[in-house]
C-alpha cells in the first residue's frame, strides 16, 4: 500500500507513540497528518513538523471524531489510558468505549486502513516464554490489561463482521523520548530515591525503542497482507530489569539498587494501595507493578520479521544513548556530557 500523499488521523498524538508516529508520517513518509489531542498545549512539539495539523478532540466524544476522520484514508489509533492504577470505569471509557467511537467514525469514513495500537499486555500478566501472536489472551483482573484485551477484540469484530481493513500492533515495553512509564517515571523515582528492584531485578524486560516501534507500524501499514493480522513489535531481545534500569542509574551516576523479596514487596503493595484508595493519591507501586517486574516472559517477533521484513534498527545501547540526550535536553537529568556505557 502506498501511503505517500495520503491523509491520516493519529489519535493520542500528545503521547509518546502517537506523537512520534505523527512526526514520522509527516516528515519521512510524505503524509498529511491530523494529530488528535485533547489539549493542544501538550502537543506543541508537533508544530515543528510540516504536514501536521493539530486538532482538538477526544476519543470519548464521538462528535469530535467525525470531522477529524472526514477525508482521511488512514487512522492510527494510539490513544489509550495506560498504567496500573485507576478505576475500571476510567479504563473502560478510554480504552474500550473510546476505541469503539474511533472504529465507528472510521467505518463511516470508508478508510483504506485502520491501525490499532494494542499491547503485549493482552497476553496477560502470566504470559510464558516464547509468547507469540497465536498465544491466548489472558484477562487477569487488571483494569489496563483487561480493557486492552476488550479493545483489541472489538477491533477484530469490526474487521470480521463489518469489513474494516484492520491491522493490530502489539508493542512491548516502550522506552525513549516522551515515554512516561519506562523512561520518565523510573528516572523521576531514582531522582527522589524511591526506586528499588524486586527479587534482585531478575524479571525479564522486553524493551522496544520508540523509533523501532514506529518502524514496525509503518511497515505494517505498507503491507497489504497485514490486514486482519496482529504483530508483536519489540527490540527482539530480553534483558533483566536490573540491566534495563541500570542504564538510567548510570546516566545519573548511581550505583546499585536496593532490592526487596517479592513476598515483602507484595505485602507493601497491599498497604500502599489501601492508602491510595483512602487518600486519592497515586501509589508509587502496585501488585501489578510487582508482577510485571518479576515476570520472565519472552516475546517472539518472527511473524513481524517474516511477513513485514521488520528488523529492529536501533540497539538497546543506541536507544538509551538517544534517550539520555533527550532526558538531558528536557531537564530530567543535568545538562552535561553523556554518560559512558
Amino acid at each position: 500500500m502506498e501511503i505517500r500523499g495520503k491523509t491520516a488521523l493519529v489519535t493520542g498524538a500528545a503521547g509518546c507513540v502517537g506523537g512520534r508516529l505523527a512526526e514520522r508520517l509527516a516528515a519521512d513518509e510524505g503524509m498529511r497528518v491530523r494529530a488528535l489531542v485533547r489539549d493542544p498545549a501538550k502537543a506543541r512539539r508537533l508544530g515543528k513538523t510540516d504536514g501536521i495539523e493539530v486538532v482538538r478532540g477526544d476519543v470519548t466524544r464521538p462528535d469530535s471524531l467525525r470531522p477529524a476522520v472526514a477525508g482521511c484514508q488512514l487512522v492510527f489509533h494510539a490513544a489509550a489510558r495506560v498504567g496500573d492504577w485507576g478505576t475500571r470505569t476510567e479504563f473502560y471509557e478510554a480504552n474500550v468505549r473510546g476505541t469503539e467511537n474511533v472504529l465507528e467514525a472510521a467505518l463511516a469514513a470508508g478508510l483504506e486502513r485502520f491501525v490499532h495500537i494494542s499491547s503485549i499486555a493482552v497476553y496477560g500478566i502470566e504470559a510464558g516464554p516464547g509468547t507469540d501472536e497465536f498465544s491466548p489472551h489472558r484477562p487477569c483482573g487488571d483494569n489496563y490489561i483487561d480493557t486492552k484485551i476488550e479493545a483489541e477484540r472489538l477491533a477484530f469484530e469490526y474487521y470480521r463482521g463489518r469489513g474494516l481493513p484492520l491491522t493490530v500492533i502489539q508493542p512491548s515495553s516502550i522506552y525513549g523520548p516522551h515515554a512516561g512509564i519506562w523512561t520518565v517515571r523510573p528516572v523521576e523515582l531514582m531522582r527522589t530515591h524511591r526506586m528499588a528492584l524486586i527479587g534482585g531485578g531478575r524479571g525479564l524486560c522486553p524493551p522496544v525503542y520508540i523509533d523501532n516501534l514506529v518502524d514496525g507500524i509503518v511497515l505494517a501499514t505498507r503491507h497489504d497482507q497485514a490486514v486482519g493480522e496482529a504483530f508483536i513489535i519489540t527490540d527482539g531481545l530480553s534483558v533483566t530489569w536490573k540491566e534495563f534500569f541500570g542504564f538510567y542509574a548510570r546516566m545519573m551516576g548511581r550505583g546499585s539498587f536496593l532490592s526487596f523479596p517479592k513476598s515483602l514487596a507484595w505485602l507493601a503493595a497491599l498497604v500502599v494501595e489501601a492508602g491510595a484508595r483512602l487518600t486519592g493519591w497515586r501509589p508509587t507501586f502496585t501488585r501489578t507493578t510487582i508482577r510485571t517486574l518479576t515476570l520472565r516472559s519472552t516475546y517472539d517477533i518472527t511473524k513481524a520479521r517474516e511477513r513485514l521484513g521488520y528488523v529492529p534498527r536501533l540497539s538497546l545501547e543506541e536507544g538509551m544513548r538517544r534517550t539520555e540526550a533527550w532526558l538531558r535536553e528536557e531537564g530530567y537529568l543535568p545538562r552535561q556530557a553523556a554518560s559512558r556505557k
